[in-house]
């Protein structure tokens, strides 16, 4: 007999739901394609119980993304996140061509927008940057896990700078902004800093000092840059990392009329560069959430989401899997994962449009779930909502994922919902998931074929 069957799989909140349930009341319709019995077609329907929990995954690396990324937000019901930018400056290619007579004028940070459009909350209000002098050198930390013998995250591949990392840096600022930002434009950003460390600057490069010959020897003398929001911004900010800091000076030509000249510092190393990025989640349903200790959905009447740059998310766990996957005869021919989402596409806080599965062996992400009969990390399908009032769903395929199920060699296995990589270090978007009844919508639909 050959038997057809669609398996739901709703999420639960919490252990006790973890077993294998089958339905008593089954919706079965059979079919007969000719006289012989032994061809009888039964369809039905039945459902596997599942845990979801949102877990904070420790160490995210922000260093080297390209992205600048400053700001803050708070977003029901998840609480906020900040994030600070951290830099040094190369005095690379400073000459001192400098006229005798020049004078100093100003001393600005350039900024400009990144291409990559990552912004993300309210920018229709006005938000505030401060500039601070670091007075902590930056440097690449290497994680070992050589005493405790448990691996890394796949995603920790050697020395960086981690989000949850801080480098002191004077409280008083060089300068500050503030400006309500434009919509899908690439307008630069001109902070004007401190004229004292301005007339320093331009002192120096005209009297040949050391410290403008490397980067080094100007690191000595200043260790670089940090970028903070103010306390009541609203959105997150991504600027390119192909910042300037310019020393503006006048000197009057030799045809008698006043010129203007600049002399530039870039970004050094941008292996160095790294975004701070910190979330808040107290006073919310997720406190007390930290790398040790993970929030089954139980507890947070079903919520969980996915934030970049802090990097929660969402752990997912089909306990009943295994032993459904054991029955004699049985021939997977399609599972499909399907979670539907509470956060919209449009609006200040849109749904993250490209979310990823990560394959998590006793709660260390160790792979991705890659695209079927490929070697590439599988992106999720992001299906929008309608005017119907159906929301938004992420969608994977994960066929040759759950072949794999029997033979992983330990029973914790899990999926953790997250961003690429990409995001992960370099934005801060955010995705609730979708609830009903206070359950996470989180359902996983495999046909099978079972041979008598």
């Amino acid at each position: 007999m050959i038997k057809y069957l669609r398996i739901i799989l709703f999420a639960t909140l919490g252990v006790s739901a973890a077993f294998f349930t089958v339905s008593c009341d089954k919706d079965m319709s059979i079919s007969l394609d000719n006289d012989n019995l032994d061809n009888l077609i039964v369809t039905s329907e039945d459902s596997i119980a599942a845990e979801v929990s949102t877990v904070q995954m420790p160490n995210i690396p922000t260093s080297g993304s390209g992205v600048v990324l400053v700001g803050k937000f708070t977003q029901a019901p998840v609480g906020s996140l900040e994030s600070s930018s951290y830099f040094r400056l190369n005095p690379a290619g400073i000459s001192n061509d400098i006229p005798s007579d020049a004078t100093f004028d100003s001393l600005n940070l350039v900024i400009r927008q990144s291409s990559k459009m990552l912004n993300y909350g309210d920018t229709s209000k006005v938000q505030t940057i401060t500039a601070h002098r670091l007075t902590q050198s930056l440097e690449r930390k290497t994680i070992d896990n050589s005493i405790t013998g448990r691996p890394l995250p796949f995603y920790i591949t050697g020395a960086a700078i981690f989000g949850n990392q801080k480098f002191n840096y004077s409280t008083a600022a060089l300068g500050s902004v503030s400006f309500v930002p434009k919509k899908n434009r690439m307008d630069s950003l001109s902070i004007k800093l401190d004229n004292a460390l301005g007339n320093e600057f331009f002192t120096r490069i005209k009297t040949n000092h050391f410290s403008f010959t490397s980067a080094s020897n100007f690191e000595e003398y200043f260790k670089g840059i940090s970028l903070v929001p103010g306390a009541t911004n609203t959105a997150m900010l991504a600027f390119s990392d192909t910042l300037q800091v310019r020393v503006n000076y006048s000197y009057k030509g030799t045809d008698g009329f006043k010129k203007k000249g600049i002399k530039v510092l870039s970004l050094s190393e941008k292996s160095l560069q790294f975004n701070n990025i910190v979330n808040n989640v107290s006073g919310t349903i997720f406190d007390g959430l930290s790398a040790t200790k993970p929030l089954s959905s139980k507890n947070t009447n079903g919520i969980t989401y996915i934030q970049g740059g802090s990097g929660v998310a969402t752990e997912i766990k089909f306990p009943g899997l295994r032993e459904f996957l054991q029955q004699e005869g049985l021939a997977v021919n399609q599972a499909e994962l399907e979670i539907e989402l509470e956060s919209k596409h449009v609006g200040a806080f849109p749904a993250a449009p490209n979310p990823i599965l990560m394959i998590s062996n006793s709660g260390i992400p160790r792979s991705y779930v890659m695209t079927p009969f490929s070697n590439q990390p599988q992106t999720g399908i992001y299906i929008l909502g309608d005017n119907t009032g159906k929301k938004g769903r992420y969608r994977f395929n994960l066929i040759e994922h759950v072949k794999t199920v029997l033979n992983s060699e330990t029973n914790e296995q899990s999926l953790f919902l997250s961003l690429p990589p990409a995001l992960l270090q370099s934005s801060g978007f955010t995705t609730v998931l979708a609830t009903e009844k206070n359950k996470p919508k989180v359902k996983l639909y495999i046909v099978y074929t079972k041979f008598k």
